[in-house]
Order: C-alpha cells, then structure tokens, then sequence
C-alpha cells in the first residue's frame, strides 16, 4: 500500500508527500519527521501510523488539536480522501493513488482553520498600529521533504545518527 498527504494550499497548489515509514511525528519540533515550523503547531502535534490493515492519526495533546474531516480526534483510522487539519494545514490522505483528483476548494471547505496561540491577557494592548498576523493571507512556512532530492529526508527525519537533535 502507498499511502501520502497531499498538503493543499490556499492559493490550490498542492504538494505529495510520501509516507515511506511506518510512524511519523508531525510537528514544530526539529527532530519531528513532517516538520511544520508554525505557532499553531504543537512541538509534537500527532502520530501517523501507517499499516496495511489500517493507518491511524493520533493526537498527541496538541494544544489546538488535529482534526480529521472536521471532527477533531484523539485517534482514529484514516482512510483514502480524509481532510487532516493541523494547525492551518491542510492535508488529504491519499492511498495507492486515490483520490486521484483533489478539489482544492472543497478540500478548504471540510478544513478546520487554527490560528496561533493568543497572547496572554498581560501582554495585551493596543494592536490598531500593528500590521496583520503573519498568518493572515500567507501560507505557513513547512520544512517537507522533497521527494525528488536524493537526500530527502536530511533534515526532517533525524534518527539517522549523523544529524544532531536540538
């Protein structure tokens, strides 16, 4: 079984990234093996596991928590064509090829949107002079391997030995 996410965009570009192991960590983290260096992403966000009989998504208390079609999980099983919602990406399960066809705005229909974390009362004041969050109109930064470089993976699966952890 070849399973990947396809990240969606929301200027309806999308990228494959392919699930070669059978555990990844999806995260903010340096050592996670699908990085997402945004506020809205937890240091360890979720767990997919992937098996024959049945991959898996797992939360792993993430603070804004990881949504399956719009219902937000602690684990549960994913199947071809599932809109996963980690912090503000958006990804679609895809499962020996299918669905073959993405519709980039259904797709952000069925998504959860998630901002970053708000600042604690304390830090509040007025924010009429400062310019939109970064988050508004732009999409997130990701560090996802490319699966056209013979080093795919340098820098987001980190267990090989060579690469420090931080």
């Amino acid at each position: 079984m070849e399973t990947s996410l396809i990240l969606v965009n929301r200027d309806g570009t999308q990228r494959e990234i392919p699930l070669k192991r059978a555990r990844f960590i999806v995260g903010r983290q340096a050592d996670c093996q699908i990085r997402l260096p945004d506020p809205g992403v937890s240091r360890q966000h979720c767990e997919i596991q992937i098996d024959a009989a049945k991959p898996t998504i797992k939360d792993l208390g993430s603070s804004n928590g990881t949504y399956v079609n719009r219902r937000r999980v602690s684990q549960t099983e994913l199947v071809a064509g599932d809109t996963l919602s980690i912090g503000p990406f958006v990804f679609v399960f895809r499962v020996d090829g299918e669905p073959a066809n993405i519709d980039v705005d259904e797709v952000l229909e069925d998504a959860v949107e998630v901002s970053a974390p708000s600042k604690p009362p304390s830090a509040a004041k007025n924010h009429a002079d400062e310019s939109p969050s970064p988050l508004a109109g732009h999409e997130p930064p990701t560090r996802i391997p490319d699966p056209d470089d013979s080093d795919e993976f340098e820098f987001d699966f980190l267990d090989e030995g060579d690469s420090p952890k931080l």
